[in-house]
């Protein structure tokens, strides 16, 4: 009986210690900017979320991830999915942790936004939060996971290209944020592009990240249904000048739980 409670004991042991590596296992491998396993995105959504981040990562070796998955198992949260995911990929500089990944489950129909350490301050867990409710979640509820994922891209890459000081110019960005400005337009909501546009310009004028909250209560009081309002003043200039691409994998950067999730 002994030897058989022994045997059980090493099986219980063998078996926590495989577990972390079985775990891992299940983490999906990258395929660049965007890696859309549950299928959802278009291809000129994709395009142009690659084209921008590519951009952003050359200018100033900040790294943004798009992920979709059909479901989160053997993760019981979103949160650990999203955490393990970010950390094992790597995204962002190394030392300076300045990635983000925006992951949408479309099993547990589950979004979050995990931060790295070194852009906690530009995208505070509040911040990250209003990003999903006011512009990704009317397109999710929806099922339009393409539209969503744009949209909160395009405020994530907004705001790290301010935080850098930076602008996105390519062409692919300019035209989703004007198709995004027109559609509003026609939807008979132009007082509240309006009202954005007059909070970039404050924005801008004072060069202080505290009035991007304006930005999104100003879109949330004009919103009706439609998740976008951003300026095109993020860029200009002619076609798209970032030029690297996806290649050698993301740059080794480092998460600690910071972002926010939601439900849909």
């Amino acid at each position: 009986m002994k030897t058989s409670g022994n045997k059980i004991n090493i099986f219980l042991l063998l078996l926590i210690l495989a577990l972390p590596a079985y775990i891992s296992a299940q983490i999906p491998k990258s395929s660049g900017f965007v890696t859309d396993l549950a299928g959802v995105i278009n291809s000129s959504d994709k395009e142009m979320i690659e084209a921008a981040a590519a951009e952003i990562r050359d200018k100033t070796g900040a790294e943004i991830a798009v992920l979709t998955v059909k479901t989160i198992e053997p993760y019981a949260s979103i949160e650990e999915f999203a955490l393990e995911t970010a950390s094992e990929w790597g995204i962002g500089e190394k030392g300076k942790d300045n990635g983000v990944l925006i992951a949408v489950s479309t099993g547990e129909r589950k979004l979050r936004i995990e931060v790295g350490y070194g852009l906690e301050g530009a995208i505070p867990d509040g911040l990250a939060g209003s990003i999903m409710d006011d512009y990704m979640i009317p397109y999710l509820r929806n099922n339009d996971y393409s539209s969503g994922l744009k949209t909160g891209f395009i405020a994530v890459a907004s705001i790290v290209a301010k935080e850098y000081n930076i602008e996105i110019e390519g062409s692919s960005y300019r035209e989703s944020i004007q198709s995004m400005q027109t559609q509003r337009n026609r939807s008979g909501d132009s007082g509240g592009g309006l009202s954005i546009i007059f909070v970039l310009f404050v924005l801008f004028i004072s060069g202080g990240r505290i009035f991007w909250p304006l930005l999104f209560l100003s879109a949330m009081s004009g919103r009706r249904g439609y998740g976008g309002g951003f300026g095109s003043s993020f860029g200009r200039g002619g076609g798209f000048s970032g030029g690297g691409g996806f290649s050698g994998g993301f740059g080794g950067g480092g998460f600690g739980g910071g972002g926010a999730s939601r439900g849909f």
